[in-house]
């Protein structure tokens, strides 16, 4: 799980000089963790979680700019995630259920179309 989270951030970090890479990056992580509530709350204890690991490992290698660049940009994920839920979600639930709607209904259509084939 470690691994995740930190493969993301690196993902996110290796693209911060594009900021059309950046946006793209972030949504898809976003789109990728639209079954997680993710709320400001939770925002604030995973930046203050990543910071304080961030400067635990690297000590006085992580400058005090450091800290505050690398926070804005959680707030920038985070706050991009809580975004994406509350405008996509609905959306993509929607999409999901007229798709199994649709699925449902083709269903029968198939099996009645074997039978009228099997009975010529």
């Amino acid at each position: 799980m470690a691994l995740r989270f930190m493969n993301g951030i690196n993902a996110i970090i290796s693209v911060c000089d594009n900021p059309q890479q950046l946006k793209m990056q972030v949504e898809t992580l976003g789109f990728q963790h639209l079954d997680l509530e993710v709320t400001a709350p939770r925002v604030d204890i995973f930046r203050e979680a990543i910071l304080e690991l961030l400067e635990m490992e690297l000590g006085p290698r992580f400058s005090s700019k450091g800290r505050v660049g690398m926070g804005v940009v959680l707030n920038y994920v985070g706050g991009a995630y809580i975004y994406i839920r509350r405008e996509y979600a609905g959306r993509i639930r929607t999409i999901q259920r007229s798709w199994a709607t649709a699925n449902n209904k083709a269903q029968p259509l198939a099996s009645f179309s074997s039978i009228s084939s099997r009975q010529l």
